[in-house]
């Protein structure tokens, strides 16, 4: 295929698998100016399949970076209230929402890192609402990626340019099945293996997990009632969506009150434009005491201080090492990419369909049962070939559920 076509099948794919849009349905695209050629094909590829409406939030990377640079650290610290009523409105009118990464991860390497700050926490509340919608899944979302040169080149230094960016795009698009002859078919038998998998953990109900490896050892405890989840969602109208693509993991949210030890990252973290690396948390009884990082330090430890939540867990995940990102050895310097070549972790908000009717809980009542409520999520590689994970019941029974970096069960 040509580059047209790979663009075409892909936006193709993303539409009928990741927002499986409806006739009649609105559709909203937030995207990068460098994907305008994908956000195109989706928009057509939408239209195709009955939507009413297309919109289009299209960020400009070098705009960011000037806006970072000259504009006063109040601009970053508000959210003009205009922007919130139309992220209440799109998740009223449930809009579906697909968000494509095409930014350049280090876009704000030299950034304030308290106008990085500043902006996070705003946006977090600001969103409250939207994100709880999210989590619920109250309409359907999506989040892909797309290449730019910068991208490509950071990923792929030996080459340049458009050269880069075309082989990131190779790599992506074996990354979401779109390299096969009926991508749709293929996320189908995907996302049956991941719900098996998912099946089997619910069925063996631990209490907690052990995990051990050359740069963590610790123990998360489990709520009870707790859902492990696969691929794939099911939104409010009984729509099945995939939320991400590519996506690897089978996942739950823990009990934010019982994580104890040390987790130590095993890829760089994109965070706010900035990156974040080397670095190590040290967790008692569920929160952050104590953290270490070789590169972004002091962007880590504002996120950590974004709230009360964002130094407990929200979210653990389990991708064996033996999986197709692994696998290519690339790394791409984005946590939708590089989460799903290796076990992780996320800082901040739970999930409320992980445990047992969770959605129809109140925010105190997630956190009664151990779910964190912060207003942000972030996600950590800390998985790996040397990998370890322990399934621990009530009664102390100890079964291997993950060794050398992938399932044993």
């Amino acid at each position: 295929m040509n580059y047209k076509e790979i663009v075409k099948k892909y936006a193709e794919t993303v539409v009928s698998v990741g927002l499986n849009v409806q006739p009649d349905q609105t559709v909203v695209v937030t995207a990068d100016i460098d994907a305008i050629d994908f956000v195109r094909e989706v928009t057509k590829a939408a239209y195709e399949k009955g939507a009413r409406e297309v919109i289009q939030k299209l960020t400009d990377g070098p705009s960011s970076q000037m806006k970072f640079e000259f504009a006063p650290i109040e601009v970053f610290e508000h959210i003009p209230q205009y922007r919130i009523d139309e992220t209440n409105d799109f998740v009223q009118n449930k809009v579906a929402h697909l968000r494509v990464y095409s930014q350049t991860p280090e876009l704000l390497k030299d950034a304030d890192p308290k106008k990085i700050a500043a902006q996070a926490k705003a946006l977090g509340e600001a969103n409250k609402d939207f994100s709880r919608a999210v989590g619920r899944y109250d309409f359907s979302w999506c989040i892909v990626g797309f290449p730019n040169d910068k991208w490509g080149e950071l990923v792929f230094p030996e080459l340049k340019g458009e050269d880069a960016k075309l082989k990131l795009l190779e790599a992506m698009i074996k990354a979401v099945r779109v390299d096969q002859d009926d991508p749709v078919a293929a996320w189908k038998l995907h996302n049956e293996t991941l719900n098996k998998k998912a099946q089997q953990l619910n069925e063996k109900a631990y209490d907690k997990l052990h995990y051990k490896s050359s740069t963590t050892d610790v123990e998360i405890g489990l709520t009870k009632g707790h859902v492990w989840l696969g691929a794939s969602a099911i939104n409010s109208d009984g729509v099945e969506i995939q939320v991400n693509m590519p996506t690897e993991e089978v996942f739950t949210s823990p009990d934010y009150r019982r994580v104890n030890g040390v987790i130590g990252n095993t890829r760089p973290l994109a965070y706010q434009g900035a990156i974040i690396d080397d670095f190590k948390l040290t967790f008692k009884d569920g929160v952050v005491t104590d953290f270490e990082a070789g590169v972004g330090y002091d962007v880590l430890k504002n996120l950590l201080n974004n709230d009360e939540g964002a130094r407990r867990l929200g979210e653990i995940a389990l991708v064996p090492d033996d999986s197709p990102i692994s696998n290519s050895g690339i790394l791409y310097y984005n946590t939708l990419y590089d989460e799903n070549a290796s076990c992780h972790v996320a800082l901040g908000r739970s999930f409320p369909n992980a445990i047992k009717d969770g959605k129809s809980l109140s925010k105190e009542e997630l956190m009664d049962k151990g779910l964190n409520q912060s207003m942000i999520h972030v996600d950590f590689m800390m998985g790996g070939s040397d990998l370890s994970i322990d399934g621990i019941k009530e009664d102390g029974t100890v079964e291997p559920v993950f060794r050398d970096g992938n399932w044993v069960i």
